[in-house]
C-alpha cells in the first residue's frame, strides 16, 4: 500500500524555467501539478511512519527550492458534484447519501468540513480522503486500489511538524511531534556534514 500526501507548496512558480529544471534534477520523486493557483507536490511513501518521511521530504523541497515553504497536507476538498464526477455516479445519489437520506450502509456518510457561501446557493465541502474510505467500506467501491491517505489524526500530525522547527532536547513537545522533528534533525545533520548521504530520487512520471 503506497501514501500519497499532497503538499501545498508556496513561493514557487511551475511557470519558472529555473523551478522545472531544479524539480527535474532534485524533486523528481514528488508529483508536481498546480490547481487553484496552488502548487501541489504530491509524496508518495510505503513508510511505516509516512508522517516522518514526509516530513524529511519536505526539507528536500527546502533544500532544492530555498524560496519555497511547504505550508499544509492539501486535503483535498470536494464538493457533492466533484465526488460524483470522481466516482462515476449520479449527483443526485451523492446529494441522497450526504443528507441522509439514502443510508444502506450502518455508518452514515462522512459530516461536511465546512459550508462556503449562505442561502440556497450555500455549498458543502468534504475531504476526499474521507469519501474515499466511505466508499470503500460500504459500497466496496474501490476507486484508489493501493493506494492510502493520511488519516485525519496523522493530518494534524504533519502540520505541526511543518510549521515547528527541530527543538532543543529539553523542550517538551508530543510525542508524535517530537518523533517527526527527530526525523528532520537528522536529516538537517546529515546536509550539514562534509560529506552528507546521498539520496536517490526515482521518477514517478505523471502519477497522481
Amino acid at each position: 500500500m503506497e501514501t500519497h500526501i499532497p503538499l501545498i507548496v508556496r513561493n514557487i512558480s511551475l511557470n519558472d524555467d529555473a523551478t522545472i529544471e531544479q524539480l527535474a534534477l532534485s524533486l523528481s520523486d514528488f508529483g508536481w501539478h498546480e490547481t487553484g493557483g496552488q502548487v501541489i507536490a504530491t509524496f508518495y511513501t510505503s513508510a511505516a511512519d509516512p508522517v516522518a518521511a514526509a516530513a524529511a521530504a519536505a526539507l528536500s523541497i527546502k533544500r532544492a527550492l530555498p524560496q519555497a515553504r511547504v505550508e499544509r497536507v492539501d486535503e483535498q476538498f470536494v464538493s457533492l458534484a466533484d465526488i460524483a464526477a470522481r466516482a462515476g455516479l449520479t449527483h443526485e445519489a451523492v446529494r441522497l447519501w450526504a443528507a441522509g437520506k439514502r443510508r444502506a450502509a450502518s455508518e452514515p456518510f462522512p459530516a461536511p468540513r465546512a459550508e462556503v457561501g449562505q442561502g440556497r446557493t450555500a455549498t458543502k465541502i468534504w475531504t476526499w480522503p474521507e469519501v474515499l474510505t466511505w466508499l470503500k467500506t460500504h459500497y466496496c467501491l474501490d476507486l484508489e486500489p493501493d493506494t492510502a491517505y493520511l488519516t485525519p489524526e496523522q493530518v494534524t500530525r504533519l502540520n505541526a511538524a511543518l510549521q515547528s522547527r527541530p527543538q532543543p532536547r529539553w523542550q517538551p513537545a508530543t510525542a508524535g511531534v517530537a518523533r517527526t522533528l527527530a526525523v528532520m534533525s537528522t536529516v538537517l545533520e546529515e546536509d550539514a556534514s562534509p560529506t552528507p548521504t546521498a539520496r536517490r530520487f526515482t521518477c514517478t512520471g505523471g502519477k497522481r
